[in-house]
């Protein structure tokens, strides 16, 4: 058995075009959940039809960092980091609306 030897690149590979929009679209998505729980708890759960379109808009925006994000895995050689943490910004967010709103269709237990 002989040694394993790892082979290191030094050459940057440029960020993919679209994983930086990937990114900055991940990014209003959390900022814009932020402000539509914030103005929920704030308003006791009896928030008024602006409630609904920030977690709306936030919804949109994630399914859009998805979309950027798939599309710059297409770009061949280039650096996908940014790609990857907006997906799974963009995933988590995703997960976290379909949750509140399935608890909001039906109900809570109890």
């Amino acid at each position: 058995m002989g040694k394993q030897r790892f082979r290191i690149s030094y050459i940057r590979k440029p960020f993919a075009k679209r994983s930086r929009y990937c990114l900055g679209t991940a990014l209003a998505s959390f900022v814009m959940c932020g402000v539509s729980l914030g103005l929920s708890v704030h308003l006791q759960g009896q928030g008024e039809l602006n409630v609904a379109a920030w977690g709306v808009s936030s919804f949109l925006f994630a399914l859009m960092a998805m979309a950027y994000g798939g599309l710059s895995f297409l770009e061949k050689e280039k650096n996908y980091i940014l790609s990857k943490i907006g997906m799974w910004m963009a995933g988590g967010l995703l997960v976290v609306w379909v949750c509140v709103t399935a608890v909001g269709i039906m109900g809570v237990p109890g």
